[in-house]
């Protein structure tokens, strides 16, 4: 499933999202152990891994549907993409396990991964939307951080790291949350429909899933908001 020579085969884009073919399998855990602490980046960007304590990542089994603990997945991109100038050459490894927080050493309480594409015209919907109606700094105060990734390019290929540059860059989207470049499609394991975008709900605490949206939902930040605040 992680190679990046994977195509996912493609419909039509639909109402509620634009049509994938996700790929299936459970991914196993990668890097088990948390990433060093990294500081706040100006603006009230994401506080991503342990800044006091130190927890080893859940231990499997792993899943991929609500209730179930994820892997501890890892990418390429930026924690905090506008500081890194959205520039390829400072790529770094970023892991779920980031955003672990198991004792409360940061205020995030709610993790949700957007997985898109670029030939999705639903995709980057959402993403001027999140711009417009500024989505992630309403969603960071109610203790939602925000992981983008991007699996294919405009041609149906694996993304590369240019791809991420211009989706993050662009005036359209100005992406300020962190990140992730996903050409091996490791998320492809959590789609459990034929639509695109990918947004899940985990719950960084336990890193268990919360919840699975297949497409844009106009509710779904709102939504992830008011979950946040239920912890």
């Amino acid at each position: 499933m992680n190679s990046p020579s994977v195509r996912v085969l493609l419909a039509a884009c639909i109402v509620i999202g634009c049509s994938s073919s996700p790929l299936t399998g459970v991914p196993t855990a990668e890097g088990e152990q948390p990433s060093a602490g990294a500081s706040a980046g100006s603006g009230g960007g994401p506080v991503l891994g342990p800044t006091s304590t130190f927890a080893a990542y859940p231990a499997g089994p792993y899943g991929t549907t609500r209730g179930a603990t994820i892997a501890n997945l890892s990418f390429s991109g930026w924690k905090h993409p506008d500081e890194a100038g959205y520039d390829v050459g400072k790529f770094e490894t970023v892991r779920l396990s980031d955003f672990y927080n198991p004792d409360g050493h940061s205020d995030v309480k709610v993790l949700a991964i957007n997985a898109s594409a670029v030939w999705c015209s639903v995709c980057r919907a959402e993403y001027q939307d999140m711009k417009a109606t500024q989505v992630y700094a309403a969603s960071r105060a109610k203790g939602v951080e925000i992981l983008g990734a991007l699996f294919e390019d405009v041609a149906y290929y694996p993304a590369q790291p240019q791809d991420l540059s211009n989706w993050g860059v662009s005036t359209k989207y100005d992406v300020k949350f962190p990140l992730v470049v996903d050409p091996g499609f490791k998320l492809g394991a959590y789609f459990d429909s034929d639509a695109t975008p990918l947004n899940m709900l985990i719950d960084v605490r336990t890193m268990t899933i919360v919840q699975v949206t297949m497409g844009w939902s106009k509710t779904f930040w709102t939504d992830a908001q008011a979950i946040s605040e239920k912890m």
